[in-house]
């Protein structure tokens, strides 16, 4: 019997894949069909730090919408300052015109009004302190025009306005926002000065430009609201005027709520995810920690759940406002008495043992604790009491429904005031506890289950239950319906014996079949009278989103649906998916699989949580970092030695860490090893696995030791370290072992979060656990090696859980079509390890025992998929018997084993098969796509759908021109702090500037002497601190937008800016004077990005590149976009052997660079490493050797382009267009 398999290599932005037929009968695979993916990953990282590919985009967003409301500011304020004469008249015209086009009214008037001049005195603070101090005439002009300017100069900037909404305890940058506002109180206070405009007119008119004004943090009411009200009322002005101006100048939008994107309760569907400073969240987290909680006291034999009273006891303390986070030392102290306490695990004697570390977090309940203070203990009846809006339409609001009215308005105030109103006419609250009420802050974060699935789960949680038995409970009363279950007998009827399912369930020793869901279902069903599928509403401890069923299309083949899903909000993971998506359904449609199909994956472990991720990446680095280090000290500690130069070999490498790792010691015998002992020729040390293969040890490094050969042959043997004599001296040896992690644990439990915290500092905290996790993973592996006294079944090697939550889902995802015809719940969908691949390759011949994989060519990703494919449990077991027969070997016994091959020809197949690989690169054209949006509008919901630029249209550095020696040059502000060496300051623009620094730092450290302040004019305080500098790449930039001051030279009425690349390159063939004449036409990102601008209907619009070239009227031969794959060819098309593939494995490249003279670079399509790579600039020769990345002129372009000339679809197949 045959049995078809498909393997998969999934990572962060490739995907290899293999399919395989596995013969029963000749115990044999057959390779059927493989491929290789790359695509872009679902984020984007810049020099290893991963972020949103949408947040630069955001941030952008996010400056020019404050830039909108600023300027609406302004005009709004205008408008008000023209209706009561207080600045030159402006037309609602030139406002308008403001608003929509960006132009900003220049009446000669206006200018003048806004014009500064330190010799006339005129500037905006002088005018501030005369309104504050002189009463002015406003039957004038001149001093209506000085209020008008002082009012528009406090328009300007408005300062801090603090919003209670933001929890951010360690929010860095509101702390230095605070703290700025509170020193500059001081020094107002300091300086005599009650009012901003005061203090700031007092340094202006004694300092001059020595003070920097306009960096520091103010505060709007604080400053600008308590300077506004003086000035109101020292020039007696009209409530009217009062009430336009302060509404035109304070006014704030209202914070957006972020609820609409919260995930969904995997319980209640359709419910958003809880947030988790409601009350009723809080008691669950609560119940759900104490209920965990088991002790073990003087009186017990082993742990045990607290006591009513002990619970009782501890529960104050999870309701203390002083302490919304605390240790769980603190409720040991309280159960046990002062060091009277300990971990189970801890070694010291004590009377209380806890089933928790003492440093383990536990969170309180900040908002009941504070709620607590205000209404009392019994603060859900101290709310009912005061609480004046109790109506609803049908009747009287319930307790609960009051104590949420309360919450959410908590939760949504942002302004204190508000709050300290709703306080004193809502709930009747008293002057001091309203202003209580008001600082009540609330944490918005969010709990994984809905508010709804949280009340179903609290009355058991009450009971004492654990989480996972409270969870097979909680719908049951839903599922029953009320009338059942408030019948108090049937309600113990259901409690006893779903009790008896729950608490007892053991099925390895019952013989009832089925899980204890199945059990449960079975009994509701079989005593009640349920509606068809009622049952399948029970909740489970591990329940998850789950996918639909795949489907059949319209020609009956079986389909993968998408793979979103409410609860992976992970960008990386999903676009992987969607891959596989592609890859799997193409595969079922070309009959390659089906249904009956059995699916092997390895899943890469950086589709964890971004934060993991870069752990991961660091960890990694931090790696090879160090191997760098020990090859040098490699090569130096062999010089000295033997007076011979060495080049380690990767192997070397890692018998070095072992030896750092063992103090230089051999742990089973305790002699000292030397460099030579195990670098060089005939070592009489070598490397051995601590847990021998042959017993189900692995090839991980905390499995590998430094081991005199001698005895690891003839003592050591297939034992485990606990069974050799010499097992306690061992122990000694690797005491440093033990104390290593116990540390890095006591690291990684400082590094605690909570919420409310900031999302930087939290993420920071959050990648060092998990390198720290990782190190102790490592260090405790090692050190538990040498104490098993047996290996556990499955310890490794075998096929089991993926990592993590991504590897859940994506097993889901697969199950819904690849499973067992009678049964969706058996998979057939298998999980195969990382270390397993790793094993069995090096098993198969693909790689060296002790050397890395090679991952410069991107058939890694296909060679990992075959390999897969063809481990099954056979393969284990072959290996374990390889590994014991091995061993028998080693001691003298028996013949040499041989590891038996998927195939006779596997190892040379899988290594050659990159000359039958043909890499696809999904790299899909986002410049044109729609932006679809619902927007509310009077009318409703509409969609709205418009053109959005994917990505960066150009370089964010901007140019400036100026001109010399009649040639126009370009140039750019760099901040003195960023020059590296003198020679770079010729560069400077102003001979002048140039001049002044180099005198500064004349016969100083160039390094220290630039950073130091360099004065332009130290008498009054100017500083240098950036300059103009030539940048003489620069020869021809992209003009993007006119200045709004336009110069009267032309060169300088434009932003210039340069791009990486450019978006296309249109190629124009034909004949002129009976040559073949080529012409080109580049198309930048910013070109292509205002082509697609202009108009939702592409279809009335001409071609983004003109059908013939301007200069010879050539026609379009093609075009190319950046990322498009290409055949090439020497001299003619028809070179191409469509049906050859490893012809095809030649041609096919890559478009990776499109230059603004027409030279375009490809790089060949399996080409994965990214730098120091040559150039070739010569024609594509049909002998060529490898080339890695050609860089062509447009006479030596000759190409077939995907999309035009030929497709190439997700497996790789190539067919040619007619």
């Amino acid at each position: 019997m045959n049995k078809c398999i498909l393997g998969l290599d999934t990572g962060t932005n490739s995907l290899g894949w293999a399919v395989v037929d596995w013969d029963e009968h000749a115990q044999s695979y057959e390779l059927i069909k493989y491929g290789d993916v790359i695509f872009q990953e679902g984020v984007k990282i810049e020099k290893g730090i991963e972020s949103s590919k949408a947040a630069e985009r955001s941030g952008y967003k996010a400056i020019r919408k404050q830039y909108l409301r600023r300027r609406l500011r302004k005009i709004q304020v205008l408008k008000v300052l023209v209706k009561y004469h207080l600045c030159p008249y402006l037309s609602d015209d030139d406002l308008r015109q403001w608003h929509l086009q960006k132009q900003y009214p220049k009446s000669d008037e206006l200018m003048l009004w806004q014009r500064t001049s330190d010799e006339e005195g005129k500037n905006p603070y002088y005018d501030r302190h005369r309104c504050l101090h002189e009463k002015l005439d406003l039957t004038i002009e001149a001093d209506r025009y000085t209020l008008g300017r002082a009012l528009y100069h406090l328009t300007q900037r408005r300062g801090f306005l603090s919003n209670r909404l933001d929890t951010s305890a360690d929010n860095k940058e509101d702390g230095v926002v605070k703290s700025g506002i509170s020193q500059l109180s001081t020094e107002m206070e300091e300086a005599g000065c009650e009012y901003l405009g005061d203090y700031f007119y007092k340094l202006y008119d004694e300092q001059g430009n020595k003070v920097r004004i306009r960096q520091r943090y103010t505060d709007r009411k604080k400053h600008y609201q308590h300077e506004f009200d003086a000035i109101c009322e020292k020039q007696e002005l009209s409530s009217e005027l009062i009430e336009d101006l302060q509404r035109a100048i304070f006014f704030q939008l209202p914070l957006k709520s972020q609820r609409h994107g919260v995930g969904r309760c995997t319980f209640e569907r359709g419910k958003p995810r809880c947030a988790d400073s409601h009350p009723d969240y809080e008691e669950f987290r609560m119940l759900c920690f104490v209920n965990n909680i088991q002790v073990k006291g003087p009186h017990d034999l082993e742990l045990r759940p607290l006591t009513y009273e002990e619970r009782e006891k501890i529960e104050p303390l999870f309701f203390r406002k002083s302490k919304p986070n605390f240790d769980f030392e603190d409720i040991a102290k309280e159960l046990a008495g002062k060091k009277n306490y300990a971990w189970i695990h801890d070694k010291e004697e004590r009377a209380y043992k806890f089933n928790y570390r003492m440093t383990q977090g536990v969170p309180g309940c900040p908002t009941t604790a504070q709620l607590k203070s205000i209404f009392g203990d019994d603060w859900k009846a101290g709310i009912a009491e005061t609480y004046t809006l109790i109506q609803k339409k049908n009747g009287s609001k319930s307790l609960q429904e009051m104590v949420d009215d309360v919450w959410n308005v908590l939760y949504s105030f942002s302004s204190v005031e508000k709050l300290k109103e709703f306080a004193h006419h809502k709930l009747q609250l008293d002057e001091e506890s309203a202003e209580k009420f008001a600082k009540i802050k609330l944490s918005h974060s969010f709990a994984a289950l809905s508010l709804k699935a949280i009340r179903k789960f609290s009355p058991f949680l009450r009971k004492g239950m654990y989480y996972t038995h409270a969870s097979f409970f909680a719908n049951i009363p839903t599922i029953v319906g009320k009338e059942i279950w408030n019948n108090e007998q049937n309600r113990k009827y259901i409690m006893e014996n779903v009790g008896e399912l729950v608490f007892n369930y053991q099925p390895k020793h019952r013989d009832v079949q089925g899980t204890i869901e199945m059990l449960i279902k079975d009994f509701l069903a079989n005593n009640f009278e349920l509606p068809a599928g009622a049952t399948d509403k029970l909740y489970h401890p591990s329940m998850i989103e789950t996918y639909p069923n795949a489907q059949r299309n319209e020609f009956g083949i079986l389909q993968l649906g998408s793979p979103r899903t409410n609860a992976i909000r992970n960008p990386m993971a999903m676009r992987s998916l969607h891959i596989l998506r592609r890859v799997v359904n193409q595969l079922l449609k070309e009959s390659i699989i089906d249904e009956n199909t059995e699916v092997h994956v390895e899943y890469a472990r950086e589709l964890n949580d971004a934060n993991k991720r870069r752990a991961i990446a660091d960890w990694q680095k931090e790696q090879d970092k160090q191997h760098k280090k020990y090859g040098d000290e490699i090569r130096k500690l062999y010089k000295e030695e033997t007076g011979k130069e060495i080049e380690p070999t990767q192997t070397d490498v890692l018998k070095f860490q072992l030896w750092e790792e063992q103090n230089h010691h051999c742990l089973y015998t305790g002699e000292q090893i030397g460099i030579t002992d195990f670098i060089g020729s005939n070592p009489k040390f070598d490397i051995e696995h601590t847990i021998p293969q042959s017993v189900g040890g692995d090839s991980t490094q905390m499995n590998l030791t430094l081991c005199d050969n001698r005895f690891n042959r003839e003592i050591k043997k297939a034992k485990l370290p606990t069974e050799l004599a010499n097992h306690e001296e061992i122990l000694t040896r690797i005491e440093p072992w033990k104390n290593k992690y116990e540390q890095l644990v006591k690291e990684r439990d400082k590094q605690r979060t909570f919420a409310g915290m900031d999302k930087a500092v939290k993420d920071i905290r959050i990648q060092k656990r998990h390198k720290l996790q990782m190190e102790i993973d490592y260090w405790r592996g090692k050190y538990e090696r040498f104490t098993m006294t047996e290996v556990p079944e499955g310890f490794s090697r075998r096929q089991g859980t993926g990592i993590g939550l991504i590897s859940r889902y994506a097993g889901l995802y697969l199950k819904s079509l690849f499973h067992q015809a009678d049964s969706r719940n058996k998979s057939s969908v298998y999980v195969v390890k990382g270390v397993a691949t790793a094993e069995f390759r090096k098993m198969w011949g693909l790689q060296s025992e002790y050397e890395k994989k090679c991952r410069d060519n991107h058939s890694h990703h296909c060679m990992d998929a075959i390999t897969i494919a063809c481990i099954g449990k056979r393969e284990y077991d072959l290996m374990a018997e390889y590994y014991r027969m091995e061993e028998t070997f080693r001691q003298g016994r028996g013949s040499k084993p041989k590891f038996s091959k998927p195939w006779a020809t596997f190892t040379e197949d899988v290594l050659n098969i990159y000359k039958n690989l043909l890499v696809v690169h999904d790299t899909p054209n986002n410049m044109p796509k729609h932006t679809k949006k619902y927007v509310q509008t009077s009318k409703g919901k509409v969609l709205a759908q418009g053109d959005t630029a994917r990505g960066s249209l150009h370089l964010d550095t901007y140019y400036g021109a100026i001109e010399r020696d009649g040639e126009i040059r370009y140039v750019v502000r760099r901040p003195l702090s960023s020059f590296t060496k003198p020679e770079e300051l010729e560069n400077i623009v102003d001979e002048t500037v140039k001049r002044t620094i180099k005198e500064a730092i004349a016969d100083k450290n160039f390094k220290q002497a630039i950073a130091e302040p360099i004065y332009m004019n130290e008498d009054k305080g100017i500083l240098i601190k950036k300059v103009r500098c030539f940048a003489n790449s620069v020869k021809q930039p992209i003009n993007i937008r006119q200045h709004r001051d336009l110069s009267k030279k032309e060169y300088k009425q434009q932003y210039h800016v340069m791009n990486e690349n450019n978006y296309l390159l249109a190629i124009y063939e034909g004949l002129v004077k009976n040559k073949v004449v080529r012409e080109f036409e580049i198309v930048s990102y910013i070109e292509a990005a205002k082509y697609y601008k202009r108009s939702q209907d592409r279809n009335i619009f001409s071609s983004i590149v003109p059908t013939h070239s301007t200069k010879y009227g050539l026609p379009l031969k093609t075009k190319l976009l950046m990322g498009q794959l290409v055949l090439m060819f020497e001299e003619n098309p028809d070179e191409i052997q469509v049906d050859n593939t490893k012809d095809l494995v030649k041609r096919l490249y890559k478009v990776v660079g499109i230059k603004k003279d027409g030279r375009v670079i490809f790089k060949f399509h399996q080409e994965a490493r990214k730098d120091g790579l040559p150039i070739f600039s010569t024609p594509y020769k049909n002998n060529n050797s490898y080339v890695p990345i050609f860089r062509h002129s447009k006479k030596n372009i000759n190409i077939l382009v995907d999309g035009k000339d030929f497709t190439i679809d997700i497996l790789g197949k190539v067919t040619l267009k007619e």
